[in-house]
């Protein structure tokens, strides 16, 4: 009874590795039909004599389209790992695997202490440039005075 817990348990776990590979791969599908789609529509819009708000409308349908079918496939991969943490099959505190991989998320991290970087420097700047500014004007002053 407890081998066939296990071949159980083990195929569970392996089929729900599938479904997420094949979810990541549904995921950069998406993206690359998501740029491709409303690249074909603008540049018909653009050779053809046609309409051009029939193409400005199949461009928006197409990108909310994409964008739904998007979100479904996150929304069902984060279902499918939630019912694991349910079963517990993988621990509750366990972070949620990303379906855009782990290069992406990195990068994102990356990307957002970069900008605190950028934004800490823009602020030391402007208080130099305040300090200068001010003792610009007080110089200015002093020579306007004399």
């Amino acid at each position: 009874m407890g081998k066939e817990k296990e071949i159980v348990y083990e195929k569970f776990l392996e089929l729900q590795q599938q479904v997420h590979l094949k979810n990541q791969k549904k995921i950069r599908v998406g993206l690359k039909v998501n740029i491709l789609l409303p690249l074909v529509f603008l540049i018909i819009s653009f050779v053809s004599d046609r309409s051009k708000l029939v193409f400005l409308v199949l461009w928006i349908v197409s990108l909310f389209g994409i964008a739904f079918y998007l979100l479904y496939v996150e929304y069902m991969d984060f279902k499918l790992q939630e019912q694991l943490m349910e079963f517990g099959i993988m621990e509750k505190e366990a972070e949620a695997q990303a379906l855009i991989g782990n290069e992406v998320v990195q990068g994102m991290a990356d990307i957002n202490n970069a900008r605190k970087e950028v934004e800490k420097d823009i602020k030391d700047f402007r208080k130099e440039f305040k300090k200068e500014i001010k003792s610009d004007i007080r110089t200015m002053g002093g020579k306007l005075k004399k």
